[in-house]
């Protein structure tokens, strides 16, 4: 594996996306709206996407004014051309793998013409990933997201201005931390972290490095800048936020 540089995802995207002030960015799979908030704290118009209703009232109450819907990354109710960003970020592995492609299509279609959309994706390495595997492993299914990508390239559906590769670094004060920051992102992994535990607690400790007490670990992330190539008929703001 060769050595990434340490980088912030938030950071990025204000880079890729500059000027964030009002542009309207669609976060699809938002969960619990922590970037939501990031990229409105930063002047962009907000709207997320979650198929889990508690997620969203979270969501909401955390950035209330963004524009909210529940539903699935395959059929996006907004219209054409109403975006001017759509993201995936640890979110396009989620999605049923035949329906990948689609819900790229869909991406495409609500930034229109020349309208970024932007995947980032986990990399199957790391020591984040290699201690998470315990619980799940997402080899498979991240590696078919990537697939999904190369096969939206090869259509047409968008087209790749650039890739980058960085670690995302994250410090826990100890393994129950981990296990929590683990089962936060998806409840349904709390019965195999608890039949997992001491396993868990081992690998934890042996791949983590130690800093100042705590603990560190590295999870590797791949981000993809995509254009959508085609013409979308525009739609109003109000079509967004209605």
């Amino acid at each position: 594996m060769g050595m990434r540089p340490a980088g912030d995802t938030v950071d990025i995207l204000e880079k890729l996306l500059a000027p964030l002030q009002g542009r309207r960015i669609l976060d699809i799979g938002c969960g619990r709206g922590s970037l939501l908030q990031a990229l409105a704290e930063r002047g962009a118009s907000v709207a997320g996407l979650d198929p889990d209703e508690a997620m969203l009232e979270v969501a909401q109450t955390l950035v209330p004014k963004a524009a909210l819907k529940q539903g699935c990354a395959q059929l996006l109710p907004w219209g054409d051309g109403s975006m001017h960003a759509a993201l995936f970020v640890n979110s396009l592995h989620h999605v049923p793998v035949p329906d990948m492609l689609l819900a790229l299509e869909e991406a495409a279609r609500v930034v229109g013409k020349g309208g970024s959309v932007i995947v980032i994706e986990s990399l199957s390495e790391g020591s984040f990933f290699d201690t998470l595997r315990l619980i799940e492993d997402e080899t498979e299914v991240r590696q078919a997201a990537q697939d999904a990508i190369v096969r939206a390239r090869r259509r047409g559906i968008v087209s790749e201005i650039r890739q980058i590769e960085y670690d995302r670094i994250e410090a826990f004060p100890d393994a129950a931390a981990f296990m929590a920051r683990a089962v936060a992102i998806d409840p349904s992994r709390e019965e195999r972290a608890q039949a997992a535990q001491g396993k868990l607690i081992d690998r934890f400790e042996a791949l983590s490095e130690h800093e100042n007490g705590g603990y560190v670990l590295h999870q590797p992330l791949r981000l993809h800048h995509l254009k959508a190539p085609f013409a979308a008929k525009p739609a109003g703001t109000s079509a967004m936020f209605g």
